[in-house]
C-alpha cells in the first residue's frame, strides 16, 4: 500500500449502498479520492463475505468487481497467518475466504450459552438500562458499566472464584483463557501472541458493550448472528485511519472499544465522511 495514501475502512453497508446507487454523491466522492487521493479503501475478507450472495452469482461477481475498483486491489488480511496490507483481488480472497479468517468465532462460542433473553436478564441483574446507557458518551457508558460490575454482590459457594468485577478484569480473563487455548496454534503459525490477543480483546470489548446494553443489536439483528462480523469490522478498523458506516449502533460500540484501548482510529457516519471529502477536495 502506498505510504502516501490514508487507509479508510468502509463498513459493508457503505459498499452495498454505493453499489446500489443509494448515495451516488458519496460514491462519486469516494471514486474521486481513489484516483486523486488522499485516501485508499483496502478491503477485507469480512467485506467480501458480506457482499456476496449465495443465490445470485452475477450480482456477487458485479459487487466483487465494484469492490476491486474501490480498493484498487489493496487487501488487508487479519488472520493467524498474517496481519497487514498486501495486494490481492476480492475474487482471489473469495476463493480462499475460509483460509484467511481469525480462526476464532467468539460469537459462535458465546451464542451457544448466551441467548438474547439471557442478555436482557444479565442487564437487568446488573441494573443496566439500555435507555440510560444510550444517552451517555462511550466513556460515560464504560464508567457506568464498570460501576455496575464493581458493586454487584455475587453469591459464591465455598472455593468458587470471584467473577470479574470490571471490564479490565474481563479482558484479563479473556486474555488468560485465549493464551491457554491458542498459544500452541499461534506458535504453529508463527503468529505474534500479543498481536493476536489484542485483536481478540477488541472483538471481545465490542461484544461486551453490546451484551451489557450499550447500543445493543435488536432481537432481529441478534438472531441473524451478525454481531461477531461487526466486531471483526471493528477489529480490522483499528489498523485504518477512519471507520465509516451508516450503522449508528456499530459506530457507537466501535468508538467505545477504541476509547477503552486508546486506539486512535476515528469513527464517522456516512454523512460526516461525505462532508469531510467535500471539504478536503474543495467541492
Amino acid at each position: 500500500m502506498s505510504q502516501e495514501r490514508i487507509p479508510i475502512y468502509l463498513d459493508s453497508n457503505v459498499i452495498i449502498d454505493t453499489y446500489n446507487g443509494i448515495d451516488d454523491e458519496l460514491l462519486g466522492l469516494i471514486l474521486r479520492s481513489v484516483f486523486q487521493g488522499p485516501y485508499c479503501y483496502p478491503f477485507t475478507s469480512e467485506q467480501v463475505d458480506e457482499i456476496v450472495t449465495e443465490n445470485d452469482e452475477k450480482l456477487s461477481s458485479n459487487r466483487l468487481s465494484f469492490l476491486s475498483t474501490i480498493s484498487q486491489n489493496i487487501y488487508f488480511e487479519s488472520s493467524m497467518k498474517r496481519i497487514g496490507f498486501t495486494t490481492s483481488s476480492p475474487f482471489q480472497v473469495f476463493d480462499t475466504i475460509n483460509e484467511v479468517s481469525l480462526d476464532f468465532d467468539l460469537e459462535k462460542n458465546l451464542g451457544d450459552i448466551l441467548t438474547y433473553e439471557n442478555e436482557l436478564l444479565a442487564r437487568s441483574e446488573f441494573g443496566l438500562s439500555t435507555n440510560e446507557l444510550n444517552n451517555l458518551s462511550p466513556n460515560q457508558a464504560i464508567d457506568t458499566i464498570n460501576s455496575a460490575l464493581q458493586s454487584y454482590e455475587y453469591e459464591l459457594n465455598d472455593g468458587q472464584i470471584e467473577p470479574p468485577k470490571s471490564l479490565d478484569e474481563m479482558m484479563d480473563y479473556i486474555k488468560k483463557t485465549m493464551e491457554e487455548s491458542f498459544s500452541g496454534i499461534w506458535e504453529t503459525f508463527n503468529s505474534d501472541p500479543e498481536t493476536q490477543l489484542f485483536n481478540i480483546k477488541v472483538v471481545s470489548m465490542f461484544t461486551m458493550m453490546d451484551t451489557l446494553g450499550f447500543w445493543p443489536d435488536s432481537r432481529s439483528i441478534y438472531n441473524k448472528g451478525s454481531r461477531y462480523a461487526d466486531s471483526r469490522h471493528a477489529e480490522n478498523g483499528k489498523h485504518f485511519s477512519m471507520v465509516v458506516s451508516r450503522d449508528k449502533r456499530f459506530l457507537k460500540k466501535t468508538e467505545a472499544a477504541y476509547l477503552f484501548f486508546d486506539i486512535n482510529t476515528k469513527t464517522l457516519n456516512t454523512d460526516q465522511f461525505k462532508q469531510k471529502l467535500k471539504s478536503e477536495m474543495g467541492t
